[in-house]
C-alpha cells in the first residue's frame, strides 16, 4: 500500500492536503501543530471503512495504490461517499482496503488508543469472551484489522523474534537487542479460562505448549517450529494474551544474558523491538503503519536505528510517523517524505524550499519547521543560542512592562548569517506582515559585520538600521547592535548585559569543573572550553535571577518596541462572538454544590485547585489557566469552583459547565443542546451524555478561543433546561 494523496477537512484543527509518492510520510511540527491529529484522522478513516456501520463527521479524499497496482480513491463529503478503483466508480472496496492498520505505541500519549483503537480491541475481545460460539476465530478472524502494539506485547514480540531462523532477525536480536544467550522461557497459563475459547486453533496452540511451564529456547523452538510459522506464534500469543480477565496466557518471562529480563531493555530497545515485530509478524504487505513520535525519549543512536529498522519492510507498506527528532529526519534520505505542519495545515513546499536553501548549513528540519510555524508578527534574529536564552529570560521577567510586545527569537549561529538570511526573506517576499529584527553583538566582529552588511546607515540617531531596499519600500527588516550598559565601553556581548559579578560566579564554577581535565589539550582549547562552560552556566543561572538583574535589557526592549510600532504590530485579543443563542434552550438548573470551594478571580487559589494541578501535565494546566483568564476577561462574575473530581463553572449561582482533567487534555461538559455545540464548535469532537454535551480531548497548547467564546455565551443564559 502506498498513499498518493490525502486531503482532510474538519477534523479538529486539520485543513490540509498532501501529495506523496514514497514509502514513508514523516510529519514534523511543534506541539499543537496538528501532526498527531493527522494520525488520528487517518486511523478513523480506515476504521469507518472496516466497520461499514460507522460514520465520521469530517470530509476527506484519499488516494492510494494497493495490490496489483490498483489505484483506490475514496471521496467522502457531508452528503455522500464515492469509491473508485482505477478511476471506475464501484459500490464496495472492501477487498481493496489495507490488510491492517497497525499503530505502535510510542510511550508518550494514549489518545490514539483511547479514542480510536480501544473500541476495535473491545469488539475483538468481546468475540473471544463469547463462550457459545463454535470457535472464537470464526467470528473475530485471526487478528483485528486495526492492531495496537504497546508494552503489553514486548514479551511475545521478543519470543517471536527469538524463535525465528531468519538471519536478519538473528542479527537484530544480537546486535540491536544485544542478547547473547537465553536461559529460560516461562509461561503463566490460566487453564480455567480455556472454556472461553471452545475448540479452535488458538486453544490448540496453547495446549501444545502447556505441558510444562518452563522451556529452554531450543526446547521451545523444537516444539513449535514443526507446526507453526513465526507469524502464527506471534498471532496466537497475541490472542491468548489479549482479553483482559480471560487470558489463557497471563504472562511470559524471558531470562537472557544470565540474569536480565525484558524490563532491562532501554526505552529505545523496547520501541525498536515493537517496530521490528510489527513489521515482521503483524502483517506482511499492503498494510498501513502509524507511529506517533517513536523517537521520543530514546538515545541518539537508537533514533537513527528506527529508520534503519524500516528499511527491509518499506516495499508495499505505508509508514506514517510524526517526529521531533532532527536525527530521524536527517536519516530519511528523501526530502519529499517530509511534511511540515503548522496549525493543522501543511506548510507550502515553496516556503519550505526557500527556508531550507537559506538555512541548510545551520538549521535542521525541525528548526526550519519552528520558524515557518511561528505565528508571531515580530521575530528577533540573534547570533547564538545564549543570546536567545538571555533575551527570553529577560522578557519573562520584564514582560509586565511591555504588555504589547510579543515575539519569537531564533538563533542563526553567527553574526555573518543574519543579513544573508534577512535578505533572502526580503527577496523571496515570504511573509510581508512580519517584522524581522537582527540583533548583533556590540563587539568588533559584530559591528564590523553590521557595517559591511547591506543595511542603510542609521538615520537621526534612531538606534537601528533598515535593510537596503533593492525592489520595494519596506518596514519589515531592521538591525542594531546590543545596547551597552551605561558606562560600559568595551566589546559587549549578551553576557555583559548583567552585572560583572554574575559572569564572575559562572566563570569560577566553570574553572573548578575544568580542573584535572587539561591533559592533552592546547591552551587555546582549554580557554575555549572554560569560556563556553561559563556561558552555559550563566544562561542556566539567569533563569533564577531577580528582576533588577535584567535592568540593562530595558533599553533593548524599548528599541524593539519602537521598531514594532513602525508597522503597528497587532495585539492579539479575544473577540467575543455576538449572542445568537435562543433563551431557554438548555438543561435544568442545578443547585450549587455545597462542597464547591468558591474561587476568587485573581490569582487562582492553588490550594483549592492543587489536586487538579498535580494530576494534569504542565501544558494542560497552563491551558486551563489560559481558558480561565480568557473567560474572566469576558465575564468577571463567573466563579470557578473546585472539588476533588472536577472544576465547576457558575454564573449567577447556576452551574453551566464542568471541566475534568486528563493527563494531557481537558474534557468539558456543557449543559446545552448538541445543535448549539455544533454551531459554536463545528470542528471539535463531542458526544451526548445524560448530563449534557461532552467536548472531548481539548489537547495541550491548542487554540481554545472557540471554547472560551462558547462558554462566555452560555454563562449569559439565565435559565437552562433540556
Amino acid at each position: 500500500m502506498k498513499i498518493k494523496s490525502l486531503k482532510i477537512e474538519g477534523y479538529k484543527n486539520l485543513d490540509l492536503e498532501l501529495v506523496h509518492n514514497s514509502d514513508i510520510i514523516a510529519v514534523i511540527g511543534n506541539n499543537g501543530s496538528g501532526k498527531s491529529n493527522l494520525l488520528e484522522a487517518l486511523s478513523l478513516i480506515f476504521r469507518s471503512l472496516y466497520k461499514k456501520s460507522e460514520t465520521i463527521s469530517f470530509d476527506y479524499v484519499i488516494e492510494y495504490v494497493i495490490k496489483e497496482n490498483k489505484t483506490i480513491r475514496i471521496e467522502k463529503s457531508k452528503t455522500k461517499t464515492i469509491f473508485k478503483v482505477d478511476n471506475t466508480i464501484t459500490v464496495s472496496i472492501e477487498e481493496f482496503l489495507p490488510k491492517k492498520v497497525v499503530a505502535i505505541y510510542s510511550g508518550e500519549e494514549q489518545r490514539l488508543w483511547n479514542t480510536i483503537y480501544f473500541p476495535v480491541y473491545e469488539d475483538f475481545i468481546r468475540g473471544i469472551n463469547q463462550t457459545n460460539q463454535k470457535g472464537i476465530l470464526s467470528k473475530t478472524g485471526l487478528m483485528p484489522q486495526m492492531l495496537y502494539l504497546n508494552k503489553y506485547y514486548w514479551h511475545l514480540s521478543l519470543l517471536s523474534l527469538l524463535i525465528s531462523d531468519l538471519e536478519d532477525n538473528k542479527k537484530f536480536v544480537l546486535e540491536v537487542l544485544k542478547i547473547k544467550s537465553v536461559e529460560k522461557i516461562k509461561f503463566d497459563f490460566n487453564k480455567s479460562n480455556y472454556k472461553n475459547y471452545s475448540d479452535n486453533s488458538v486453544l490448540q496452540f496453547v495446549q501444545t505448549i502447556d505441558s510444562k511451564t518452563e522451556y529452554t529456547l531450543e526446547e521451545f523452538k523444537e516444539l513449535v517450529n514443526l507446526l507453526y510459522s513465526d507469524s502464527d506464534v506471534f498471532n496466537y500469543l497475541y490472542i491468548a494474551n489479549s482479553p483482559k480477565g480471560t487470558k489463557i496466557i497471563e504472562n511470559i518471562t524471558i531470562l537472557y544474558n544470565e540474569h536480565l529480563t525484558i524490563e532491562d531493555f532501554s526505552e529505545g530497545e523496547k520501541k525498536l523491538l515493537l517496530i521490528r515485530a510489527a513489521f515482521e509478524f503483524a502483517e506482511q504487505e499492503d498494510s498501513l503503519f502509524v507511529l506517533d513520535e517513536p523517537d521520543a525519549h530514546i538515545h541518539l543512536n537508537n533514533k537513527e536505528q528506527i529508520i534503519k529498522t524500516f528499511e527491509p519492510y518499506k516495499d508495499k507498506r505505508q509508514i506514517v510517523l510524526t517526529t521531533h527528532s532532527p536525527t530521524v529526519t536527517q536519516a530519511i534520505d528523501n526530502e519529499n517524505c517530509l511534511f511540515m505542519v503548522s496549525r493543522g495545515k501543511i506548510i507550502e513546499r515553496k516556503k519550505q524550499e526557500i527556508i531550507s536553501d537559506l538555512t541548510n548549513d545551520f538549521w535542521n528540519k525541525h528548526q526550519q519547521s519552528s520558524f515557518l510555524s511561528s505565528q508571531k508578527k515580530l521575530i528577533l534574529l540573534v547570533e547564538g543560542k545564549h543570546d536567545k536564552l538571555h533575551i527570553v529570560n529577560a522578557y519573562n521577567k520584564l514582560k509586565s512592562e511591555y504588555p504589547t510586545l510579543d515575539f519569537d527569537v531564533f538563533s542563526l549561529g553567527g553574526e555573518g548569517k543574519i543579513h544573508p538570511f534577512m535578505n533572502g526573506l526580503y527577496e523571496a517576499n515570504i511573509e510581508n506582515s512580519v517584522i524581522y529584527i537582527g540583533i548583533y553583538d556590540n563587539d568588533s566582529a559584530g559591528t564590523t559585520t553590521l557595517n559591511k552588511a547591506g543595511f542603510e546607515p542609521e538615520s537621526n540617531n534612531c538606534g537601528y538600521r533598515k535593510l537596503k531596499k533593492d525592489k520595494t519600500e519596506h518596514n519589515h527588516f531592521f538591525a542594531f547592535p546590543l545596547i551597552k550598559p551605561t558606562g560600559f565601553t568595551k566589546d559587549c556581548t549578551i553576557e555583559n548585559m548583567f552585572a560583572p559579578e554574575k559572569y564572575e560566579e559562572a566563570f569560577k564554577e566553570a574553572l573548578e569543573k575544568s580542573l584535572g581535565n587539561f591533559s592533552n589539550k592546547s591552551i587555546d582549547d582549554i580557554n575555549k572550553d572554560i569560556k563556553e562552560t561559563s556561558k552555559n552556566i550563566l544562561a542556566e543561572n539567569s533563569k533564577n535571577f531577580e528582576l533588577e538583574d535584567f535592568k540593562h535589557f530595558r533599553k533593548l526592549f524599548d528599541l524593539i518596541s519602537e521598531i514594532s510600532e513602525l508597522n503597528k504590530v497587532p495585539v492579539v485579543t479575544i473577540v467575543p462572538i455576538q449572542p445568537t443563542i435562543q433563551q431557554n434552550e438548555f438543561v435544568e438548573e442545578e443547585e450549587p454544590n455545597p462542597e464547591i470551594v468558591e474561587q476568587t478571580i485573581f490569582p487562582i487559589d492553588l490550594k483549592a485547585f492543587n489536586n487538579h494541578k498535580k494530576y494534569a501535565s504542565k501544558n494542560t494546566w497552563n491551558d486551563f489557566i489560559r481558558l480561565r483568564e480568557g473567560l474572566l476577561k469576558l465575564n468577571s462574575e463567573i466563579i470557578f469552583g473546585s472539588n476533588k473530581y472536577f472544576v465547576s463553572l457558575y454564573s449567577k449561582k447556576q452551574n453551566f459547565a464542568v471541566i475534568r482533567f486528563r493527563k494531557n487534555s481537558m474534557n468539558i461538559l456543557v449543559k446545552f443542546s448538541e445543535a448549539i455545540v455544533k454551531e459554536y464548535l463545528p470542528t471539535r469532537n463531542f458526544h451526548q451524555t445524560k448530563n449534557g454535551i461532552s467536548i472531548d480531548n481539548i489537547e495541550e497548547i491548542e487554540d481554545i478561543t472557540d471554547v472560551i467564546n462558547m462558554l462566555f455565551e452560555v454563562s449569559k443564559i439565565r435559565k437552562v433546561r433540556l
